[in-house]
């Protein structure tokens, strides 16, 4: 147990994000075939974004002041599954809606928590946050291709029991993770302060920005893949399974391409990615092209995200790491999330898919032309 211990996150991650795989890239497919139009689809996934704004904080709170990170995470971690089963139930948008709203109180501090304590471990043991979270994406694109095809054998309804049976393991093996200490007395007066500084607060703004688009990706590009036929499971499986692939590379040498290059031209470098992708896609592209953009993931996601972990945890004093990972993600997640679900169904159902990718494309730009022209956000973070 104690040869396990250094590489307790590696383990976890993997096992974190293969339970993902087998859930989160299906339920927008889901939702459509429950029959739901894109506009109450992105209604549910902004529901979620909205209450972790005031949720989020408050757990980030305690566990800086408590320590109690790994206490939290599995409490999270057999809470979310369990309410995940009231989509299964057919109940409808309303029953829909509340289960969105619970569900988000337990799963919202799981991946800021999850990159809080991997964080500290990699420093403990002389590690890298990226040589870690890249076991997620190993374990998110091992599993999702196999489990596509297992649904269009067995039923996508299944998705909510495997679900909850890999979930049990995550927890499982969240108990070898590294307890947290007592903290510094942790208050809101701290996420003022934080976002005081204007390093932190023009990075949470150009990360917004270019969030909004790539969000807009990742909310509905299962709902429109629903609309281009033939057996959408597959297909969901074998194009996330390429960009999940594609990320294993970025989040291990992230770090030194950010300690090179610096921080701000690697999320200008993300955001201009994105915004290629978005457009790709814009012009409902047949199979084979969708399968070459997938791997533009490894640039969009892992190196803009594993960046902006680094960033979040370097600017930061002891004592408001977690707090500071809350915030990050609150913006690249539930604020980017709440924004590009709620607007992006309506100017689908409004325009389609191709206006709104085309609308997050020119946010991505706008970012990564932001990343790249305040040069005091450059010279900041290089001075942490």
């Amino acid at each position: 147990m104690n040869r396990l211990q250094p590489y307790a996150p590696h383990v976890y991650y993997f096992f974190f994000f293969a339970a993902a795989a087998s859930y989160s890239p299906f339920l927008g497919y889901w939702l459509r075939e429950a029959g739901l139009t894109s506009q109450q689809i992105g209604a549910l996934y902004a529901i979620g974004p909205l209450v972790a704004l005031f949720v989020q904080p408050v757990w980030g709170l305690l566990c800086d002041r408590h320590g109690i990170e790994k206490a939290v995470l599995m409490l999270c971690g057999l809470m979310t599954p369990a309410i995940a089963f009231g989509y299964s139930t057919g109940g409808g948008f309303g029953f829909y809606a509340a289960t969105a709203v619970v569900l988000a109180i337990f799963n919202s501090p799981m991946v800021p928590l999850s990159d809080a304590i991997a964080v500290a471990h990699a420093q403990k043991h002389r590690q890298t946050y990226g040589a870690a979270r890249v076991w997620g994406s190993i374990g998110f694109a091992l599993t999702v291709s196999p489990i596509g095809i297992i649904y269009s054998h067995i039923g996508i309804e299944h998705m909510f029991v495997v679900y909850m049976s890999m979930m049990v393991i995550v927890v499982g093996i969240a108990m070898l993770l590294e307890k947290g200490g007592v903290r510094r007395n942790a208050s809101w007066r701290d996420v003022g302060k934080l976002l005081k500084k204007k390093e932190f607060s023009v990075f949470l703004l150009l990360v917004l920005l270019v969030a909004c688009g790539t969000q807009s990706f990742s909310v509905f590009f299962s709902v429109y893949l629903g609309t281009t036929g033939g057996n959408v499971s597959e297909k969901i499986g074998w194009l996330t399974a390429v960009s999940a692939l594609s990320e294993l590379p970025f989040f291990i040498f992230a770090a030194r391409f950010s300690e090179r290059f610096g921080y701000r031209r690697m999320l200008a470098l993300a955001a201009f990615a994105a915004a290629l992708r978005l457009c790709i896609v814009s012009f409902d592209p047949p199979m084979g092209v969708l399968l070459l953009t997938q791997p533009l993931q490894g640039i969009t996601f892992a190196l803009f995200y594993a960046a902006g972990v680094q960033y979040a945890n370097d600017l930061c004093p002891e004592g408001w790491k977690t707090t500071a990972q809350t915030l990050f993600s609150m913006v690249y997640t539930n604020l980017a999330i709440l924004i590009a679900s709620n607007f992006g169904g309506w100017l689908i159902d409004h325009s389609g898919f191709d206006t709104l990718f085309r609308l997050a494309a020119v946010l991505c730009c706008i970012g990564g032309i932001g990343f790249l022209a305040v040069r005091q956000l450059g010279r900041g973070i290089e001075r942490v």
